[in-house]
């Protein structure tokens, strides 16, 4: 994430955060937010985007939250589309440096724009 807020910051961009939730992994009932946007009941999750709402206050980047319900490569790609995104900033998930996992692998076959795997 810090190569994002840096770019966001330097950009003079929206960073948009997106969090992506498998329907099974949701505790209770979702509420709607919107466009399919649900929020999670996961404690873990919300100290998540706390954290990146703290970092962007400090770094002084406009950044927009969207907890989505969804696989994560679908709900990625549809928000980057949503929002006209330039750059979609994915992590590798630790696969290694030659295997990406299914996320950014996913992201970097899907994205209508460009891709920054860190």
């Amino acid at each position: 994430m810090r190569r994002a807020f840096e770019l966001a910051r330097v950009s003079g961009g929206t960073l948009h955060v997106v969090t992506a939730f498998r329907h099974k992994r949701l505790r209770r009932p979702p509420v709607s937010l919107g466009r399919g946007h649900l929020p999670s009941s996961s404690d873990s999750a919300e100290a998540f985007l706390d954290s990146f709402r703290t970092m962007a206050a400090r770094e002084s980047v406009r950044v927009e939250m969207h907890p989505v319900a969804s696989d994560p490569v679908e709900a990625i790609t549809r928000v980057a589309t949503e929002e006209d995104a330039d750059l979609i900033v994915v992590g590798s998930n630790g696969a290694g440096a030659r295997h990406l996992s299914s996320v950014p692998k996913g992201v970097m076959d899907t994205a209508e724009c460009a891709v920054l795997i860190v």
